[in-house]
């Protein structure tokens, strides 16, 4: 299991949130996802050989948000 962090702007509310974790968790191979409003970061654990982090910017980015890093 290998761990990242995304700095996510357009999270603005809870239903953001959501919309942000549903996204990521609806890639193969990523096992959880865990937005934080506050800092506008989103944790993405996965398994690397299933996905990669060059996934999550086009779902999220699908979803209405940009990725910053």
């Amino acid at each position: 299991m290998t761990t990242t962090t995304l700095i996510v702007q357009g999270m603005t509310c809870d239903g953001c949130v959501t919309a942000v974790k549903r996204a990521l968790e609806g890639i193969p191979g990523v096992k959880e996802a865990t937005p934080s409003l506050e800092k506008g970061a989103v944790k993405v654990d996965y398994d690397p050989s299933e996905t990669s982090p060059s996934s999550f910017t086009p779902s999220l980015e699908a979803a209405g948000f940009e990725v910053l890093s």
